[in-house]
């Protein structure tokens, strides 16, 4: 026997997963906006010839970076490796798929930051007028 659904509830299941999924984007997308504002405040002084550049990797920063957050929210959960079973006696455990995923966007944001720093006006070091000695002790000292 099967049980009969009603139809408004069903409707109203969808409606709702829908509206969850709608909530959950428009939620992320603020997180991005306000990771886009935030890094594009620290590049505000950069030559304007850049800017384009800048402008266009910031957002794919912000985008990896609230993306990344997700994801080690999940892993924490779910942890980093996943039981596999290929057939009847092939079986163990892999790296999940978050797992992969977070690797791969943490070296592409690595890469999109370095392209991101180096666009920054060069600054010099600070000249400290007062010497502590301790740059002396630490190359004067035999460590044979």
């Amino acid at each position: 026997m099967s049980k009969k659904v009603d139809p408004w509830e069903e409707f109203e299941a969808k409606r709702e997963a829908k509206h969850d999924s709608e909530s959950a984007y428009l939620e992320k997308d603020n997180r991005i906006k306000k990771e886009i504002r935030r890094l594009k405040g620290l590049f505000k002084d950069i030559d304007k010839n850049k800017k384009s550049l800048v402008f266009t990797t910031i957002e794919d920063v912000a985008f990896m970076t609230i993306t990344m957050q997700d994801i080690r929210e999940d892993i924490v959960r779910k942890g980093t490796t996943v039981e596999y079973k290929n057939g009847e006696n092939q079986y163990g455990t892999k790296q999940s798929p978050d797992a992969q995923l977070y690797l791969q966007l943490s070296q592409k944001q690595t890469q999109a930051m370095k392209l991101l720093l180096d666009c920054l006006p060069k600054t010099q070091k600070p000249v400290d007028d007062k010497d502590d000695g301790f740059d002396e002790f630490v190359n004067g000292r035999d460590d044979a």
